[in-house]
């Protein structure tokens, strides 16, 4: 009687795998198109022995340079994935002011409340998305845009500058 072997390596093996690197630094010009410039998107790396970490950083060049960290993903020196990905956008939320603090301080000693690992280039394409389709991400390149608007006196309705103050 012959048995058959069936195959158990995982179903998502493929050889056209990104590394994080290229999918963020990919982002920076998408962004770029979307906002005509008004707001960067900018990635920079740092290195140990046996950790890489990307950052992926929202700048606004009109607000001198004002930035924010949307994400860091860390991987091991010599191994690409399984992938790290902490983000703010990860955090639970929550709309009691008291509970929100607690949360935050609860961060501060569990990371992994904003933290989530990817194994393959599509879960960490997934994971990116997630965090750069967020409300926190949505509202703060809202917040900045309209920021710049203003700055700029570009109000709608005959509005001035002093609309915004």
């Amino acid at each position: 009687m012959a048995t058959t072997i069936p195959d158990l390596w995982p179903p998502d093996v493929k050889v056209d795998v990104l590394p994080p690197f290229a999918v963020l630094k990919t982002q920076e010009s998408f962004l770029d198109r979307k906002v005509q410039g008004m707001l960067k998107a900018k990635v920079s790396t740092v290195a140990t022995d046996d950790r890489v970490q990307h950052q992926l950083d929202l700048i606004a060049p009109s607000l001198d340079f004002y930035g924010v960290r949307l994400l860091t993903a860390t991987h091991g020196a010599d191994m690409l994935y399984p992938v790290i990905v902490t983000a703010e956008a990860f955090a639970p939320r929550s709309t009691d002011p008291y509970q929100a603090l607690g949360l935050k301080a609860a961060r501060a000693f569990d990371p992994s409340l904003i933290q989530k690992e990817a194994a393959t280039d599509d879960e960490f394409i997934r994971l990116v998305g997630e965090v750069l389709q967020s409300t926190l991400v949505r509202g703060l390149i809202s917040s900045l845009i309209a920021r710049i608007n203003a700055a700029k006196g570009h109000l709608p309705n005959g509005s001035d500058k002093q609309a915004s103050d």
